[in-house]
Parts: structure tokens; C-alpha cells; sequence
């Protein structure tokens, strides 16, 4: 679907809703977790690390979500959700209190949902639906990062009605990167691109998606564009719920959620694409399996990844070796929101923060955790 195509349906959405009688019917919801772990982490090359964890299991956060009906099947929404540093008492992005999503959109029955603001791309959204154990650093998103919690600024979004299970998502960011440096040269905006499919019925779920950014206007970057191309599937047997995905990235992650980056790509407000390697024509090959067994009064979760650069670390000359993240966890609920957890994980050729860089150590965790919703 083209944007053109997502701006007219945008446009007839929003002449649906002016033609709609006002009928106030308004709810707000409070909503959040709270999770917090005590773990080892042990990484190649340096001490191991004892402490706490601020979500092991999901991420901590808290939000609001407003929905108030405008007549007939149409109505309006909002979300306004930021992450916690549980272990510090802070938000993780002071400077961005709702760091996860500021959002105020307008829906209808038979023409879908659209969205302004900060939110997740529909790539991400729909694709990481797939996820088997989500553990801190060791998830998904580890390898597929297109996959990762990761959001996006300035964006409108529509995703359709479900047709038979059937749902198709469109997102455009005017500019996904962060101000520029005051003395950067040759900075741009960075915009974002996503297309998303899913199929959600019983026991299925498949999706896939495209996602793609604008031109790298970066000096000795050629003007390349970060890609990442995805598909995965699910299927709950009942007694096992099986996933698979696959990732092909190129160019850089599409959402710079890879490290800092090439200082010139800070400067212009676009670190996170990953190194200089993987940006200037790399390419990144995952892939994911993953399983959740029901085991006692819990779920026994287990998941591996892996990925094959396609480049060779400047500095060195060196090939970069494929990364592999593996995990094997256990987790006993308390309550209808309330669950004790813990988990061992391992990666080689992986780097947490960053996913991949020259240096490609090997990490390993262990941790126990409480995770808590309301």
C-alpha cells in the first residue's frame, strides 16, 4: 500500500467521523507493570555483574488508554505510555517521560484505525506478536531488531479492520531520527516506511512486513537506505506453543536501536543504525525458533536465534561470525497478574546493547524475578 493510498484512507476515515453525531461515551484506563529481577551477568573480557535488573521478564512501564465512542461504530483513542527504571525509581528517558507511545487517533468499523504521534511502527507490531520468551536483553529482538521494542517519533499510522482474521497495517514517520548536532554538517531527516500483514485465527498467527528508511545523506556513507524485510508464524497446539521468524536487514537497523553508531551519524541525529560495517551495503540474516510448553502450575519457555553478517570488521579485516542467542526459563504464576520467574540465557558473538559489534563476546545470565500488572 502506497502512501497515497494510507493519506486517502485517512482522509475518507476522518469524513466518516465529521458525518457522526457526538455521543459521548468516554473510558480511561490506568495500566502498567513492575519488574524487577536479581541476576548475574557474565561477558567476556570483563567482571561479572551482580544486581538488580529493572524487568527481566517485560519491560516496566506505565500508561494511560482512552477510548470515547462518537456514534455509530466509530470512535476516538489515545495512549500515553512511558518506561520505569524500576531498580532506580526513575523514567528510562527523562528527557521523554512517554518514551513508548503519545498517540491520539480516530477509528471506524469498516475503515480501521488511524494514529498520530509517537508509536510503535506496524512492522513491529504485528511481527513481534510471535514472541516466545521475552527476556531482558535475550528476546526476539535480540537478533531480529526490527522485532525490538523499539518506537518511533512524528509518525501517523492506519491499521484495517480484521477480515476473516486478515489485517493489513501502513506507518510513516516525517522524520525518525533525533535533532541534530548544532554544528552537524549535511544532516536530514530520516524518514520510515513500514507495511505490515497479519493473519490472526485460532491458533494462527502469521505475519510479515517491510520496512524501509530514507537515504543516508552522510559523508562516505554513500545514501543508503536501512532495510528489514520479516516473517514469522505461531501455532498453539494446546499442549506446546510453537514459533518461527526470519529477518533480513541491510543498511543499518531501521530502528536505531543498534548503539551509538559512526560519529558522524550522531552528529546528524541517527545513531543506533549499527556499525559503520553493517550501514555502508552489510547484510544481517536471522533467524528465530521458539517454544512454550506448559509444565506444572507455570510454562516452560525456551527460544534460539541466530544471525549471519555479511561483512568483514574494517578494522581488522576480519569476517564477522554469525551471533546465536539462546534461553531456557520457567515461569510460575502467583495470581491472574502476579509471577515468580527465572531464566538462563546465552550468547555468542553478541553484544547486549548493541547487538553486534567488532569485539563480539560471549554473555551469559542468569536471573530470578517478580513480575507484577495492574
Amino acid at each position: 500500500m502506497s502512501i497515497k493510498r494510507t493519506c486517502a484512507t485517512g482522509a475518507a476515515l476522518l469524513a466518516a467521523l465529521a458525518a457522526m453525531p457526538t455521543q459521548a461515551q468516554t473510558r480511561v484506563r490506568l495500566y502498567g507493570t513492575v519488574d524487577a529481577a536479581v541476576g548475574v551477568t557474565r561477558v567476556s573480557g570483563a567482571p561479572t555483574e551482580k544486581g538488580l535488573l529493572s524487568g527481566g521478564q517485560s519491560d516496566s512501564l506505565w500508561g494511560l488508554q482512552g477510548h470515547e465512542a462518537l456514534g455509530g461504530s466509530s470512535y476516538a483513542a489515545f495512549a500515553l505510555e512511558g518506561g520505569l527504571d524500576v531498580a532506580h525509581g526513575a523514567p528510562d528517558d527523562p528527557a521523554r517521560p512517554f518514551n513508548y507511545q503519545s498517540w491520539v487517533g480516530v477509528g471506524n468499523a469498516n475503515l480501521g484505525e488511524l494514529r498520530l504521534g509517537r508509536q510503535y511502527t506496524v512492522g513491529q507490531a504485528f511481527v513481534s506478536g510471535i514472541e516466545v520468551a521475552s527476556w531482558k536483553d535475550f528476546g526476539l529482538g535480540a537478533l531480529l531488531r526490527a522485532s525490538d521494542n523499539y518506537q518511533v517519533s512524528k509518525q501517523i499510522s492506519w491499521r484495517s479492520p480484521q477480515w476473516s482474521g486478515m489485517q493489513l497495517g501502513a506507518s510513516y514517520s516525517f522524520d525518525a531520527g533525533d535533532a541534530p548536532a548544532a554544528d552537524a554538517s549535511g544532516g536530514s531527516t530520516y524518514k520510515l516506511y513500514s507495511l505490515a500483514l497479519r493473519y490472526e485465527q485460532g491458533p494462527w498467527l502469521l505475519a510479515t512486513s517491510w520496512e524501509q528508511g530514507s537515504a543516508l545523506r552522510v559523508e562516505a556513507l554513500g545514501g543508503r537506505r536501512p532495510s528489514a524485510a520479516q516473517l514469522g508464524a505461531s501455532y498453539n497446539f494446546g499442549v506446546a506453543r510453537l514459533a518461527a521468524g526470519w529477518s533480513r536487514q541491510r543498511n543499518g537497523f531501521v530502528g536505531r536501536n543498534g548503539g551509538d553508531g559512526p560519529a558522524p551519524l550522531q552528529a546528524a541525529g541517527l545513531k543506533g543504525l549499527g556499525p559503520v560495517e553493517f550501514i555502508n551495503g552489510g547484510r544481517l540474516d536471522a533467524l528465530y525458533l521458539a517454544a512454550s510448553i506448559p509444565m506444572g502450575h507455570g510454562e516452560l519457555q525456551m527460544q534460539w536465534s541466530q544471525a549471519r553478517p555479511h561483512w568483514d570488521w574494517q578494522d581488522s579485516g576480519v569476517r564477522a561470525k554469525t551471533s546465536q542467542v539462546m534461553s531456557l526459563g520457567y515461569i510460575y504464576p502467583l495470581s491472574l497478574r502476579t509471577s515468580l520467574y527465572a531464566f538462563a540465557a546465552h550468547g555468542r558473538a553478541y553484544a547486549m546493547d548493541v547487538a553486534l559489534d567488532a569485539s563480539q563476546p560471549s554473555v551469559s545470565r542468569v536471573a530470578f524475578g517478580l513480575n507484577t500488572r495492574f
